[in-house]
């Protein structure tokens, strides 16, 4: 029998997961009512866009073997507090929505879209000079994860030429430069894609200096997470003219104050933090959680395993 710790208490999950051990117990977590001392379970299930209380769990919890975090992400995660514990997550479930997403925002930029759609009469018909091909242009992907490579493989088949940084030698994808060098990276970009997890490496490695490595035509796009990106220096440089485009759809802080700049400044095209929406997403996620539910009831390797010292 498996014991489950969950702060998920959705029929369809509690369906699938008897479906897949009919013999698990399931313990709900109510994170508004105190929780119990010395409680007994061998997973907890855990809620990305939710980790409040999570090391307190943890600390509470006897003969905790693996947690899950019912999501693709793990910032905020308490890493520290995990000890021998595995961690695992749904890692690349929205890897297909979210690259899409992204070259949706390089073909928006080269064809100057919303901007170019029309509602009333025009005084140019048939011809426009704030439009091109994405043909032999140069994409630049910071994190060649599952997004990435699902990006490139896009991109390659328009024709751009694509390039990522890597710390070894091999080629992840044919077709795709690599270097190890960040500056090589973002000087080369017409879009410049980033798509790394959040750890304290890539914290702010969008800044001043970075950014002064770009062309000054630049096109930004974050699919990633907020803490990437310095707000403030962004702004310098789209203000500056060093910049010429920001598509976000992830910004440190979410939801956005109603008063930030970022409404509003006409070279930033903003999203909600909604690239990776699709509900097949969500069966993606949940069936990541049962697969691996199966493998440890059988004691063998998990997927999507979390490297601790990485952050991801």
């Amino acid at each position: 029998m498996v014991r489950i710790l969950s702060y998920l208490n959705n029929q369809e999950l509690v369906d699938g997961i008897h479906a897949a051990i009919p013999d698990a117990e399931i313990i709900f977590i109510d994170p508004n009512k105190t929780l119990e001392e010395n409680l007994e379970a061998d997973c907890l299930l855990c809620v990305a866009s939710f980790l409040d209380g999570v090391e307190q769990v943890i600390a509470a919890t006897n003969g905790l073997k693996w947690i899950h975090v019912f999501g693709t992400g793990i910032d905020g995660f308490p890493l520290e507090a995990l000890g021998d514990i595995i961690l695992t997550s749904a890692r690349g479930a929205s890897a297909v929505q979210v690259a899409e997403w992204a070259f949706t925002c390089i073909l928006a930029a080269r064809k100057n879209l919303p901007e170019n759609w029309i509602s009333a009469p025009s005084p140019l018909w048939s011809i426009a000079d704030n439009i091109g091909a994405v043909q032999g242009q140069t994409l630049s992907i910071f994190g060649f994860g599952s997004i990435g490579k699902e990006l490139a493989k896009r991109a390659l088949a328009f024709d751009m030429k694509v390039m990522t940084m890597t710390r070894q030698s091999s080629v992840f994808v044919d077709g795709v430069e690599t270097t190890d060098s960040l500056e090589a990276l973002f000087a080369k970009a017409d879009h410049l894609v980033l798509a790394a997890p959040a750890t304290i490496e890539t914290d702010n490695i969008v800044n001043t200096k970075t950014l002064s490595y770009l062309k000054q035509d630049a096109h930004l796009i974050n699919i990633a997470r907020g803490s990437l990106v310095d707000e403030n220096d962004l702004k310098l440089a789209l203000d500056s003219g060093k910049l010429a485009r920001a598509s976000l759809d992830a910004v440190q802080t979410e939801p956005l104050p109603a008063d930030h700049w970022i409404y509003g400044h006409e070279k930033v095209f903003l999203s909600p933090h909604l690239a990776w929406c699709d509900m097949r997403v969500i069966d993606a996620i949940s069936t990541s959680f049962l697969d691996n539910l199966v493998l440890f009831a059988k004691q063998e390797p998990l997927n999507n395993v979390v490297d601790k010292e990485a952050g991801y």
